[in-house]
């Protein structure tokens, strides 16, 4: 049966990357045949206390080596994996070399880096994966899980990492993307990066099971990481098997290692649905109508109220957002959309910040071509005031309307997303929706 090896908080904001502590623990192991994909499992995104991109790791080891695949590859060395059960090596073994592992690797001198380990012979329920994906944990409720488990475990300083550690154990995957991550020479740490923005623009075409590779509107390489760590590029997709192909394909600096993850990324696992209220950092879907007219601040950041079942939400559209908030901005009172996103703090208070959003009705936009004429002597009306309607000054006759034409929209309905260079982890693109959800925006997800 497989070993369970799960681990969070290795890195931080200036280099190192849990990821790459994941393939120096797989060569430390030496372990012949893992068991299935290593998993890469995104938490809370709106987290204040986080490193970079929220993520855990665990790693299977004990599939059958006579039906193995190849995964990746680390100084040459194919790491090979399989999805039939095989012999794993005893916990108290693999749990000393982890702990080594992660002794030497750990960015210990940064305040927020507090790794964690948990080794264990089985996956966990799914409660607490919901709760740190979707909620704040505590230490202590990772604590009791384990406890209660009898698994091996183990935290350093203040031990935040065993959150992350625990909840990779409690995902369920029933939804999941994939993600090849390659790695950088150590000599090559911290210098410029050589990934040629060409190749990469034509991944999406020569390989369209992969998302998010390129932002061809604002011409920005997506999938390379913009802090020293020691990540050459990543490569995102729902189907494992054309990532490496796509990888050959790239013109870019050589790696030293690269290894194939499955991933809870793309999956909008973070998003709750149908609240009863709203709090903040936590994200949702509401859905409703829209209040206000669109303002512009300074910055270029809009904002618009949405009238929902849980009261009256303003929503943000940041200038980090790009080509949405030319959506945003022609919104109208009365049009009905659905929009995801977390409800967070700015400097005037609280806002959901839109990560995509979906125009369901548009609601008619006319305008005034004249006041109306009078139905007796032809002549035109006058207003009598503010929505007090007109009046005829020859005949006295009243009338409520003034004439008006429908102009078309400069929108349709439909779904539209942020920048691809600003999408967060978690977040589904809208052209992979059908890919990987197919749930409708109605109704309670889990």
């Amino acid at each position: 049966m497989p070993l369970y090896i799960a681990f969070d908080d290795t890195d931080s904001p200036w280099g190192m990357c849990t990821t790459y502590v994941l393939t120096e623990l797989i060569k430390e192991l030496n372990f012949p045949v893992l068991s299935g994909f290593p998993r890469l499992v995104r938490l809370n995104p709106n987290i204040p206390w986080k490193t970079r991109g929220n993520g855990a790791l665990c790693l299977a080891i004990g599939g059958d080596e006579a039906k193995a695949r190849t995964i990746g590859s680390i100084g040459g060395r194919e790491v090979r994996a399989s999805w039939e059960p095989g012999n794993s090596p005893r916990p108290e073994e693999v749990f000393e070399t982890a702990c080594a592992v992660i002794e030497s690797m750990a960015q210990f001198q940064e305040e927020n880096t507090n790794p964690a380990l948990v080794v264990s012979d089985t996956l966990f329920d799914e409660e607490f994966y919901w709760k740190c994906v979707r909620d704040i944990a505590s230490v202590e409720e990772a604590l009791n899980h384990l406890r209660r488990k009898g698994v091996l475990y183990r935290t350093w300083k203040n031990g935040k990492g065993i959150i992350g550690a625990t909840a990779s154990l409690c995902w369920p995957a029933r939804k999941r993307t994939f993600e090849l991550i390659a790695y950088r020479y150590r000599e090559r740490w911290g210098k410029p990066r050589h990934v040629s923005a060409h190749s990469v623009s034509l991944l999406s075409t020569h390989f369209p099971s992969t998302f998010s590779n390129y932002d061809y509107v604002n011409r920005h390489i997506c999938i390379t990481p913009s802090s020293p760590c020691p990540v050459l590029l990543g490569i995102r997709g729902t189907d494992p098997w054309e990532l490496e192909p796509a990888f050959q394909s790239i013109e870019c600096e050589d790696a030293e290692r690269w290894l194939i993850f499955e991933t809870n990324q793309a999956t909008d696992d973070h998003i709750e649905r149908d609240p009863q209220e709203i709090r903040p950092f936590h994200s949702y879907l509401l859905s409703g109508t829209v209040a206000s007219p669109t303002i512009t601040i300074e910055g270029g950041h809009c904002f618009f109220s949405l009238s929902t079942d849980v009261g009256k939400i303003e929503c943000s559209a940041f200038e980090e957002t790009k080509g949405l908030r030319a959506v945003i901005r022609q919104l109208i009172p009365g049009d009905r959309v659905s929009v995801w996103g977390a409800y967070k703090p700015w400097k005037k208070g609280y806002s959901l910040n839109i990560e995509k959003i979906a125009v369901e009705h548009l609601h008619p936009l006319r305008v005034k071509l004249s006041n109306p004429l009078c139905p007796v002597c032809g002549k035109r009306m006058g207003s009598i005031g503010k929505e007090k309607g007109y009046r005829c000054k020859r005949c006295h006759t009243k009338s409520s309307e003034a004439i008006y034409q429908e102009v078309p929209r400069g929108i349709k309905a439909g779904v539209y997303g942020v920048a691809v260079s600003s999408r967060r982890h978690l977040s589904t693109p809208p052209e992979k929706m059908a890919d990987v959800l197919s749930y409708p925006l109605s109704g309670k997800h889990y």
